[in-house]
């Protein structure tokens, strides 16, 4: 008989915001559903969320992006910390799909930890995906003032307000230091969750040494779509690229730094051109910088649609992730190694698990602008063996099918039998 697997995600859907926790969901359920499976979802009503004979159950859409505080809005605080209409709305899903296994993603914010004690009560197996350090971290990337910052350890959230750690704003950060100091406090996903899937070692080991069950933690990599994502048989041009979310910790300001001091020390014409595809709320800034530092060779892209993204990526030497958080198993390294594009890494979190320093990429010290340079300048002079190496390196370790072929043997063996 077919198992039911409840897929829980704050967004069904893999447009804006979502990124690419969103195209993985999506990506689950196509590859479950042709294994056999019945896939239920259970999501936030937005306005971009995919129809579903299941969406009767979806939880009304709450907007966190801006800090705010007033009376106004003390209904969405409450709910950001305990959802009750996600945890009353899920136990009439779960009576009416009889789940065998749920597989949740990013819950927190807009559903919140309340469905969880709902899925024990059922007695429904929990597999959740750890996408980031949100768990340990009121502001999500363990970073203050631009520097790793690990001073919540040991439960001291407080100390995210003091650094006005989340969107630089006070009220907000105390909203979400109230929420990650409540979570840990009842231990709501140690209790609740039976494995928990970490994509990178580096968060398994983060996850553990911050007091999660070692036992109950998987490594279990990214996959990238080795057919959308191939080598395209042309010459790339005198460019590297950058794409993915325009944010502060993604390690830009380092980036153009780096690129100025390449064209002021060399010759008219030698510099390749550094693209930056993407946005986000840091890309104000990038422009401003790139302005005031004079660059003359770069371009901003924008956002671009995959056909267009693939076209570049073929235009390009190589890419770079110049990071200054501790990154998981970011899907542009994986995108650009299927494409044959070497990477250049900061050398921070689940990077370095991917890039093998001169094969088929590069690695520097992140916010380290010299080091940076001359990564760059070295791989712009790395063989075309390189390409064929980075192409190997996603076919080994990101391949869709072996990823979804293991998932699924860990969520049958989270199901402790037939039910009555």
């Amino acid at each position: 008989m077919a198992c039911t697997l409840l897929l829980i995600n704050k967004f069904y859907h893999d447009r804006g915001p979502s990124g690419g926790v969103g195209r993985y969901i999506l990506q689950e359920e196509e590859d479950l559903t042709a294994a056999g499976w019945r896939v239920v979802p259970f999501a936030m009503a937005d306005a971009d969320a995919r129809p579903s004979r299941w969406q009767a159950s979806f939880v009304k859409a709450r907007d966190y992006s801006q800090p705010r505080w007033s009376a106004t809005v003390t209904a969405d605080a409450l709910a950001l910390i305990w959802n009750r209409e996600a945890a009353r709305k899920l136990d009439k899903l779960i009576r009416a799909a009889r789940p065998d296994v749920a597989h949740l993603h990013n819950i927190y914010h807009h559903l919140s930890p309340s469905i969880l004690p709902v899925l024990t009560r059922h007695r429904v197996p929990v597999l959740m995906t750890l996408h980031d350090l949100r768990l340990l971290c009121p502001a999500i990337h363990m970073l203050r003032n631009g520097q790793v910052c690990e001073r919540c350890r040991g439960g001291h959230f407080h100390e995210a307000v003091r650094g006005r750690c989340v969107k630089g704003s006070r009220a907000a950060s105390l909203l979400a230091a109230i929420e990650t100091w409540h979570q840990r406090r009842r231990q709501l996903y140690e209790r609740c969750v039976t494995r928990f899937i970490c994509p990178s070692d580096f968060y398994l080991r983060k996850y553990a040494e911050w007091g999660y069950p070692r036992a109950r933690l998987t490594h279990l990599p990214n996959f990238v779509d080795l057919e959308k994502w191939r080598p395209q048989d042309r010459e790339p041009e005198a460019a590297y690229l950058y794409f993915g979310r325009i944010s502060a910790e993604k390690g830009l300001a380092t980036l153009l730094q780096a690129q100025a001091a390449w064209e002021a020390q060399a010759a008219p014409g030698t510099v390749p051109v550094l693209r930056i595809a993407g946005t986000g709320p840091w890309q104000e800034q990038l422009l401003e910088m790139a302005r005031q530092l004079r660059l003359k060779r770069f371009e901003y892209l924008g956002p671009l649609a995959v056909p267009a993204l693939q076209q570049t990526l073929a235009r390009s030497r190589f890419t770079v992730i110049p990071s200054q958080w501790y990154e998981n198993a970011p899907m542009a390294l994986l995108e650009s190694l299927a494409a044959g594009r070497p990477v250049v890494g900061a050398d921070i979190g689940g990077i370095p698990e991917l890039i093998s320093p001169g094969e088929n990429g590069l690695l520097f010290p992140p916010g380290d602008v010299p080091r940076l340079l001359t990564s760059l300048q070295q791989a712009l002079a790395l063989p075309p063996e390189s390409r064929q190496r980075a192409r190997a390196t996603a076919e080994q370790k990101g391949s869709r099918s072996l990823h979804m072929a293991r998932l699924q043997r860990i969520l049958l063996d989270l199901q402790p039998g037939p039910r009555s």
